[in-house]
């Protein structure tokens, strides 16, 4: 049994506060009690993942994208806590992005928070399939000619595809980028990037932030062994990118 002021320095070690959004600081969305004794760890509050946590009698579940006013009900008259940590753990060291461009072998990286550069020598096929592979993923949206060499690589947590971070693909395209990998690709981002002869890869918003949170729940178990704390994983991701969920809610499931 841990004492929830432990685990939060624990997190806080982890994934710094510091680095975080300004609007998007690690939070609880429900405070647990003072003493935890099983933690889960998930990307999504789905329903299946919520259910499960509360089967096995967890205690605080830490999950990657904040709750919705519609998973309030699922928590009603339950003492299971939620921890959102969301974009400190996208820019952290060995966080989100850094856990992703390591699996795929990025050589030369370089993170800037939420953004990894990195080399990699190979075609876009191979690429595509090693993401395939990686997030047991068989269909991801991509753009370019999968006979074209990729060989330097720019990978963004999250939404990197909308269109608010044009000043980034600028800045990443004068560098000598040719490929970015990212979710929530989109007809401006396809024309604007396709225009630059930028290949493309659509990870998945929730899928590319798997790998991240089962390595966080390996970190937390070896911590937390001492005291005697479970801590459990639980799969299921929204299916969906959250903007295109934006427009249609009912996907999200």
């Amino acid at each position: 049994m841990i004492k929830l002021e432990k685990l939060q320095a624990i997190l806080e070690e982890l994934a710094p506060a510091a680095l975080a959004d300004k609007y998007d600081p690690p939070h609880f969305w429900r405070k647990p009690g003072g003493k935890l004794q099983k933690i889960g760890v998930c990307v999504d509050p789905t329903v299946q993942n919520i259910r499960m946590a509360q089967q096995d009698g967890v205690d605080l579940l830490i999950i990657h994208h904040p709750c919705g006013e519609q998973d309030e009900a699922l928590l009603a008259g339950q003492e299971m806590g939620v921890f959102v940590l969301h974009s400190a753990w996208n820019k952290a060291p060995d966080g989100n992005t850094a856990v992703l461009a390591r699996l795929l072998n990025f050589r030369e990286t370089v993170q800037d928070g939420a953004l990894v550069s990195g080399r990699i020598e190979m075609s876009l096929r191979e690429l595509l399939f090693s993401c395939q592979r990686l997030l047991n993923t068989p269909i991801l949206p991509y753009a370019g000619d999968l006979n074209a060499q990729v060989r330097n690589v720019l990978l963004i947590s999250g939404s990197g595809f909308a269109p608010f971070y044009k000043e980034e693909w600028d800045k990443y395209i004068a560098k000598g980028c040719d490929t970015f990998l990212s979710a929530e690709l989109g007809r401006f981002a396809l024309s604007y990037l396709s225009r630059h002869n930028i290949k493309l890869i659509d990870l998945g918003h929730s899928a590319m932030a798997r790998p991240g949170m089962e390595h966080l729940t390996d970190m937390l178990q070896n911590r937390l062994k001492i005291f005697h704390c479970q801590v459990f994983f639980y799969p299921d991701i929204y299916a969906v990118n959250y903007q295109t969920a934006t427009f249609y809610p009912e996907m999200v499931n």
